[in-house]
């Protein structure tokens, strides 16, 4: 199994996973995979359709909400991570080549909720030290308050209010292959 670092208790991150590491984390208590890797990205891995065939076989689920480095920042990939952190029963694993994509993306998405200073606290204390990301969190923050559809979506203002996005007292442990 992969290592997962807890950002929350409903959200973990870890690097890309294997047909394997499917079966361990629905067994680690994980209800979705939120996978943010691009199936044309360099390297050997499974490909998002095989990974939704056999998250569904575990009764687990899925969400391919795929980024490319360079496009990270852009609004319609945050909508679409945010989307899938709202809709996918929890607690999420999410991942990507290391996992530290998934951890931003999950910045991005938690500035549009909480306060720019919890958000990198609470990636700080899971391990995640992107403070370089104070400016896009802020900008994210920004352009989401600016959208009147968002005060109309039932499923992001659920989303604001849970703690998925996490809270200021937040224990966060990291949990290593070899532990059980």
């Amino acid at each position: 199994m992969p290592e997962i670092v807890y950002i929350t208790p409903e959200f973990a991150i870890g690097p890309q996973i294997t047909e394997e590491d499917i079966g361990a984390l629905k067994e680690a208590g994980f209800a979705s995979i939120l996978n943010a890797r691009p199936d044309d990205e360099i390297g050997e891995y499974m490909l998002s359709d095989q990974a939704e065939s056999l998250a569904k076989a575990q009764d687990l689920g899925y969400a391919h909400s795929p980024t490319e480095g360079y496009e990270i920042f852009e609004p319609e990939i945050i909508d679409a991570f945010e989307r899938a952190l709202a809709e996918l029963p929890k607690p999420i694993f999410s991942h990507c080549k290391t996992g530290t994509r998934s951890a931003m993306l999950w910045g991005l998405v938690a500035a549009r909720h909480r306060d720019v200073e919890e958000v990198i606290s609470t990636l700080r204390a899971a391990g995640q030290d992107l403070d370089f990301l104070e400016q896009e969190l802020r900008e994210s923050a920004e352009a989401a308050s600016e959208s009147l559809l968002r005060l109309k979506d039932d499923a992001l203002t659920s989303l604001s209010r849970s703690t998925l996005l996490g809270s200021p007292n937040l224990q966060v442990h990291t949990t290593k292959p070899d532990d059980k």
